[in-house]
């Protein structure tokens, strides 16, 4: 039933246009024909234009007889100086259309390019919920990793340049125009990234699964929520991906050329993407904000660290969602909820082991003393803390990265 002052109501956005498969690449010459553009920006790095992947996308503009600038200066962690910089180079060129060719960190930068571009604000006062003043250039994304669901999602997460902070921008206006996501742009991604992604996915499906229900949140008529909380068609695409990722995770680790298990964890992303865009994520990235911004640590690695030790804090009240998870990720059943959802638990930490990947927060650097500080500023982000499935005092963060220490 819902709680008081709640709302018997969800709601779910998505991008216009996804599309889907190998050799998917190709479907842009259509696009932007009928778009009718002259001028693209493409936002990307400079090692995927040396693996070709550049080319790859400029060859259907070409043949659509769309111009093409490319910015090839993303960084991993961009900050808010580099999205002013492509800004700058979109006052110049003055594109009609824009791309983002890369993993989570170019196509946020491209999303906070945009918005720089549309209007002439500090980029520091975008940080937050429902600061993007309106409508957007059409963006089209294409990922080139398996993890960030960027392509899907209203999110973008960037350092702020005057702080050194990460710090994330919600805004349903960053929702790109169309994702076009072909698995095969994701053969080339070295083992280490792979894992990271995984696990980046693998906690985004897992935290919009458990997120509390959408009837226990109350509406905002001003502005809407960030979040939904969970709500049916949310579950769905979160149990799909996380399906996949216990059916295709190991198996592309173990051989990067299985063609069939990038395209699972490919499309594994992009459903945690559309599950987590919508109902929210949680605790695990609360804390994982902060880790990340004083380690510098990938936000996979920093994810992979967090998400054990965060379920086992909603246990035992969690149990039955999370052996659900269990069941959806292929851990074998178990007649006692909670004996599957500690298995649950300890399957995503052999994952992790077996991806090689830091278990604990000590091999990225830390040290008990700055614990305290980091559930300080991770009980700052209420935005986040409230979809937890599980009531959070800030002692609670401490216990949690003192169990990942």
């Amino acid at each position: 039933m819902p709680v008081q002052d709640g709302r018997n109501w969800w709601g779910f956005a998505c991008v216009p246009r996804i599309v889907f498969g190998r050799g998917s690449v190709a479907a842009l010459e259509g696009m932007i024909k009928r778009r009718g553009s002259q001028r693209a920006l493409l936002v990307t790095d400079a090692t995927l234009c040396e693996l070709g992947l550049v080319d790859r996308v400029k060859e259907p503009l070409r043949r659509a007889g769309c111009l093409v600038e490319v910015f090839d200066e993303g960084k991993p962690e961009p900050s808010t100086s580099l999205a002013a910089s492509v800004a700058m180079l979109a006052a110049s060129y003055r594109p009609d259309v824009w791309l983002a060719l890369g993993g989570g960190s170019n196509m946020d930068l491209a999303k906070l390019a945009c918005v720089l571009s549309a209007y002439k604000l500090p980029p520091a006062s975008l940080f937050g919920f429902d600061t993007v003043p309106g409508p957007l250039p059409p963006l089209i994304c294409l990922p080139t990793t398996a993890g960030t669901g960027s392509e899907v999602s209203h999110a973008a997460v960037l350092r702020n340049h005057q702080t050194g902070q990460k710090g994330g921008i919600v805004s349903e206006y960053l929702r790109p125009t169309a994702a076009v996501v072909d698995p095969s742009f994701t053969d080339s991604c070295p083992r280490e990234l792979t894992a990271e992604c995984g696990m980046d996915a693998l906690t985004h499906a897992i935290e919009a699964a458990l997120a509390i229900p959408y009837n226990h949140l109350s509406d905002d008529t001003d502005h809407g929520l960030a979040y939904e909380g969970n709500h049916p068609l949310g579950s769905m695409f979160a149990q799909r991906a996380i399906e996949n990722i216990g059916a295709c995770f190991l198996r592309v680790l173990a051989d990067g050329q299985d063609g069939a298990a990038r395209d699972g964890m490919a499309l594994a992303s992009t459903l945690a993407g559309l599950a987590f865009s919508s109902c929210g994520v949680s605790l695990v990235h609360a804390l994982e904000y902060w880790v990340g911004s004083k380690y510098g640590c990938p936000h996979g690695v920093g994810n992979a660290i967090l998400l054990p030790n965060v379920l086992r804090f909603y246990l035992p009240e969690c149990a039955d969602r999370i052996a659900e998870v269990g069941a959806w990720l292929g851990v074998l059943a178990d007649k006692d909820p909670l004996i599957q959802a500690y298995a649950t638990v300890e399957t995503i930490e052999r994952l992790r082991r077996r991806a090689g990947l830091p278990e604990r927060l000590s091999q990225i650097g830390a040290v008990a003393e700055d614990l305290p500080g980091l559930a300080r500023a991770a009980a700052t982000l209420q935005r986040l803390i409230e979809l937890a499935p599980k009531k959070v005092r800030r002692k609670d963060l401490l216990c949690i990265l003192e169990a990942s220490l």
